[in-house]
C-alpha cells in the first residue's frame, strides 16, 4: 500500500500519545497491530469448493 499524507498525520498523532520509555512505546506498538489484524482485518473469503463431476455409466445410455 503506498503511504499517503494522512497515514503520516495520524502515525504522528498516535506516537505522540506513546509514553517515553522505548520499550514501553514498542509493547504498545506491537500489541496494537495485533488488534488490527487479529480483530479489525476482514477475515479471508474461504475458498469455493472445486466442482465434482461424476461419471455415471452402466445405464445403457452410451
Amino acid at each position: 500500500m503506498k503511504e499517503n499524507s494522512w497515514h503520516r498525520r495520524h502515525a504522528i498523532q498516535l506516537a505522540a500519545q506513546l509514553p517515553e520509555k522505548n520499550g514501553d512505546a514498542l509493547a504498545i506498538l506491537r500489541l496494537a497491530t495485533e488488534l488490527v489484524t487479529d480483530f479489525l482485518a476482514e477475515p479471508e473469503a474461504a475458498p469455493k469448493p472445486a466442482p465434482v463431476v461424476a461419471l455415471i455409466g452402466g445405464n445403457g445410455c452410451s
